[in-house]
Formats: structure tokens, sequence, C-alpha cells
């Protein structure tokens, strides 16, 4: 079954895992985990799966085990495909490189296999199941990749749940145990954000606004696209953003939240703050979630920016490039 197709060279590799190049050549050559393949060029191009087998052999390392051993456990787990997702990935793909990064769906998802597997990760949310969810979400980090398991399978997963929750399908337990268990997850993905040498970000939920996930995996994605990323996190003061601002001098700040009360609250408290405005007016601003209206955009005077945030993240790398 084909497999998505390899993209990065090594140091792209190294960069995302946070494992030097020097490992990663030893670990291949020695233990053979990684299978790249070739660009017309000649140049070694590493994918999904690759990048999947050194994070869990590091993972396995820093846990104690010999790298020999760890290794031999991670390319056995990758080589364990289950039945869903055999209706994932396409048995023909034609798709470029260029046109799948545009589509954002990316490696001949079918809509299906897509829903199977999502019903698979919430009947484990359900049932408590740490342990299945996490084989779910290894299985899909290594097929689709980071921004294909986030986009196709985190993200409606999470608005399933909180659809769940709101029609008393779910507990509120249970919403909870899903938020961290994504939230760890992705947390994980960010461990490389200091690794990037583009522009930083600085991304935060004002005051008053726990809900940052979302927020959370558009920091992954945005990270992998090269930006240094500083994550403040939920309920974020406006002194306190606005310290990290004239600190860091970022050339992005984004400021999400699912009601518009939050982000209306900061525009009211920049006008009592004239050094946080300040510091926030060298940045581009930029508002996001379901409370960036219009209006509150207008009074932040931010941009606002709609959409999931896999492609929201890929439109701000794009925007970067063509800058």
């Amino acid at each position: 079954m084909p497999t998505p197709l390899p993209t990065m060279r090594i140091g792209e590799l190294a960069t995302r895992t946070g494992v030097s190049v020097h490992v990663l050549r030893v670990w291949e050559r020695r233990y053979g985990l990684l299978t790249p393949g070739r660009s017309a060029g000649g140049y070694r191009l590493y994918g999904p799966q690759d990048e999947w087998r050194v994070r869990e052999t590091a993972r396995l390392r820093e846990e104690g085990m010999p790298a020999a051993q760890a290794a031999a456990t991670a390319l056995h787990a990758s080589r364990e495909l289950p039945p869903e997702l055999e209706h994932l990935i396409s048995p023909t793909n034609s798709t470029s490189p260029s046109e799948t990064e545009r589509d954002g769906a990316g490696d001949g998802l079918h809509d299906a296999g897509v829903s199977r597997l999502r019903e698979r990760l919430l009947q484990a949310i359900g049932e408590f199941d740490g342990t299945a969810a996490q084989a779910i979400l290894d299985v899909a980090l290594e097929h689709l990749g980071v921004e294909g398991a986030i986009a196709h399978l985190v993200m409606p997963v999470l608005h399933e749940t909180g659809n769940r929750w709101a029609a008393g399908r779910f507990t509120v337990a249970q919403e909870h145990f899903a938020s961290n268990l994504i939230r760890i997850r992705l947390s994980s993905l960010s461990l490389t954000w200091d690794a990037g040498t583009g522009p930083i970000a600085v991304l935060a939920c004002p005051s008053g606004e726990r809900h940052d996930l979302a927020l959370l995996a558009f920091g992954v994605v945005l990270g992998r696209t090269g930006w240094r990323v500083r994550y403040l996190g939920a309920d974020t003061p406006l002194a306190t953003l606005g310290s990290a601002v004239e600190a860091l001098e970022p050339d992005l700040v984004v400021l999400s939240a699912v009601r518009e009360q939050p982000l209306a609250e900061a525009a009211d408290h920049l006008a009592e703050l004239p050094e946080t405005a300040a510091a926030l007016g060298r940045a581009q601003v930029i508002v996001a979630g379901p409370g960036a209206t219009p209006e509150v955009a207008a009074r932040l005077g931010a941009t606002r920016l709609e959409g999931d945030p896999v492609e929201v993240a890929r439109r701000l790398a794009e925007r970067r490039r063509q800058a």
C-alpha cells in the first residue's frame, strides 16, 4: 500500500524531531530505521513514517530503552497497520507534493476511512481508554503526518467531543479526558519550537479564554514551517502579553478565543495600557477563532483569519515565502 510522498531533507527531519543529523544517519545505517526515497537530484528524502519512527525511538530512548531495542520496537510498531487505515490512503496517488500541500487533505484520503478512524478515537475517549486513544494517534501521525493528523483527526474529534458534551452524550469528565489527551500529544510536538530560524510568533488566549487547543495545534503547524513559536497559552493577562511582546519583539502576535468577550475586553484594556498597545503596534496582530468577529478585529486593529489551524498556519507560511 502506498505511503505519503517523502519530501524532507535530513536537516528538516532533524529540526522537526530534535534529533541531530549525525544520530539520524547512525540510526538509518545501523538499525534501518529510516527508509528514504530519492529526489531527482539524488538527495535522500524522508516522509511522515520516518518522522514518526524517529520520534518513537527518541521517546523510548528517554524512557531508558537501549537504542537498538528502541529502533526495533519503533519499526515493529510502524508495520502494524490497523484496518481503519486501509481506506485512508488511496490505492493510487497521482497528486504531486505541491498539489497536496495546496489542497491540505493530502495523501489521497477517503472520507469513509477518516470517519471510521475518528469514531475509533471517540469510542476510546468515551471509554476513558488512553492506551487505545494513543495507539490511534500514533498510527495517524505516522501515516498521515502531523498536519494531516491534526486537520483530519484531532480537530474534528475535539469538535465532535464538544458537540457530544453539549448534547449530553459525553460527560464533563469525558470532555476533560479528551482535552488533556490531545493537549499532551500536541505539546510533545512542540519541543522543537526553538529550533527554527524564522521570525518569532507569540501565541496567546486573552484573559478569560481557557480554550487553547486550537491555538496549540496552530502553533505546532506554524513551528514546522520554520517560525520560532513562543506560546503563552490560555488565560493570558494583557499586561503579561505586552511584556512578552516588548521583550521578544515578534513579527507576529496571534490572539485566539472561542468567545468574543475576551477579545473585546482585551480591546478595552489596551486603552488603559499604552505601553502594551505600543508594543503590539510594532507587530502584526492577528485574531483567530470563533470569537474573532470583524468588529473585535477592527477594535484591536488586527487582521482576522478564518479556517482550521492547519490551513491558517499554511497561509501564513505562504505569505512569509512570498514577502
